[in-house]
């Protein structure tokens, strides 16, 4: 059974991330400097090259020198979180200290430019600013499809980072500004680069990371916008009828993928509480599960966990046929980083944190729990747990308890922004995983059956 946290990234080969300690820097020609190839940027979010993130970091920066206005003027939710920073002495020195404790040596401190990269939280605001009145462009070079992450990406795995982005306070004002951000993201002001241009989602190069769009995708390519709404109607874009068949479809002893994604990790006999915190990140249920009445019986059990891609489809389908129980809301960090995975991982810091820290953010992440009370009764309830992991990263649940679902049913969906999903299965009872879906570069289609219980039997041909 697969128990590491630190999943390949599928279709690249381990020579295109360099060595075993993911810093190992192949050079290349881009903009005057040397590309610094890191590996485990899994799902697409940023690009592996952080040339392209010191590229996309220098272009905010442009904005913002462009623009004059004073702080008080920036968007409100951007003036209300720095008042709090300014007003709050453990927050200002926070957020001052984990720039400060970013080494000042590369890939950490130079953009492409030679210049240092952002290095004080009152810059970053006015980043902050630019972003949330803004949607993504795609880039050909390696799209930076998490741009408050690009900017927190090393600051969150220093001493001062780790700590800080634990506080509710700061995590509250977070999730005002992401509300903020979603609202524009929800407009059709957020359309501009839903086109074939250049720097558009519908142009040649974009087909690269996602082919087939129109026969996968529900769309219409000859209507403005491939009738997309806005950048959220895009990012939560539905498949055609079909473009996923769900398999075993009235057979209860099979469990099927609740999303489009790649195996993150498998663990059996879960304990309740866990150090979560340390290297190899194991589960902790209780911390998971908030301390839900229901945990008692998963103690023991397994838990199956996969991340969902930039580039792919957000929303999350029954993995069973059953009742929705009961659905839970739990509020938590968006930039929470394991300790493991700091600047004091010998390996170096997460180059896309959080996302070397999956396990550990199943227990304090923004996340919505699903208990699904299966009609099998071998397997009884079983928990969907959807994981916010950055940027806006809104769990939105679309069924109520009563509900009955059939397989391949909606359940919700990710509002943009990194995302990771759990299953989660009783003590005792015996989960046969589909060898295809047991090593970490696996990808996983929704609908697909991924395990069955009891009897190991063969799913695929």
């Amino acid at each position: 059974m697969y128990h590491s946290q630190q999943p390949n990234i599928p279709h690249e080969s381990r020579a295109d991330h360099g060595g075993r300690d993911g810093s190992k820097r192949h050079s290349h020609p881009a903009h005057g400097s040397k590309s610094h190839i890191v590996h485990h940027r899994v799902g697409g979010w940023l690009p592996k090259d952080h040339s392209h993130i010191e590229r996309h970091i220098a272009n905010i920066l442009d904005k913002v020198k462009e623009d004059k206005r004073p702080i008080h003027e920036l968007h409100p939710t951007v003036v209300e979180f720095k008042q709090l920073i300014d007003t709050t002495p453990a927050l200002r020195m926070g957020f001052t200290q984990m720039f400060e404790q970013v080494p000042n040596k590369p890939p950490y401190n130079k953009d492409t430019a030679s210049e240092p990269q952002i290095r004080d939280y009152e810059t970053m605001f006015k980043a902050f600013d630019y972003i949330i009145t803004h949607s993504i462009p795609y880039d050909d070079q390696g799209s930076v499809c998490l741009p408050i992450s690009s900017i927190l990406d090393w600051p969150m795995g220093t001493d001062a980072g780790l700590a800080t982005f634990l506080i509710p306070a700061v995590n509250a004002q977070f999730k005002k500004m992401f509300d903020a951000w979603a609202e524009y993201l929800s407009s059709p002001a957020s359309r501009e680069y839903l086109t074939t241009e250049e720097n558009g989602w519908f142009s040649p190069q974009a087909s690269q990371h996602i082919p087939n769009f129109t026969e996968t995708y529900i769309c219409d390519p000859s209507a403005e916008y491939y009738g997309f709404k806005s950048w959220d109607d895009f990012f939560t874009r539905k498949f055609r009828e079909g473009a996923r068949p769900i398999e075993f479809a009235t057979d209860d002893d099979i469990i099927n993928s609740a999303c489009e994604s790649s195996v993150f990790k498998i663990s059996e006999n879960v304990k309740g509480y866990d150090r979560f915190w340390l290297k190899g990140e194991p589960y902790s249920l209780r911390d998971m599960l908030s301390n839900d009445p229901y945990t008692e019986q998963f103690v023991g059990g397994t838990i199956y966990q996969a991340f969902l891609s930039a580039y792919k489809y957000h929303r999350w389908a029954s993995p069973v046929n059953g009742t929705i129980d009961r659905v839970e809301r739990i509020p938590g960090t968006y930039y929470a980083e394991s300790p493991a995975m700091g600047f004091h991982n010998p390996e170096g810091p997460d180059p896309a944190g959080p996302n070397r820290s999956q396990a550990y953010i199943t227990a304090l992440a923004a996340r919505a729990v699903i208990w699904i009370k299966s009609n099998n009764s071998k397997l009884g309830m079983i928990g969907f747990i959807a994981v916010g992991m950055n940027e806006v990263s809104t769990c939105e649940v679309i069924v109520k308890p009563g509900d009955k679902v059939k397989k391949g049913d909606e359940l919700g969906m990710f509002h943009f922004g990194g995302s990771t999903y759990c299953l989660v299965f009783r003590r005792g009872v015996k989960i046969n995983f589909d060898d295809r879906y047991t090593s970490p570069d696996s990808e996983v289609l929704l609908n697909a059956a991924i395990a069955s219980i009891g009897e190991n039997r063969r799913l695929h041909h």
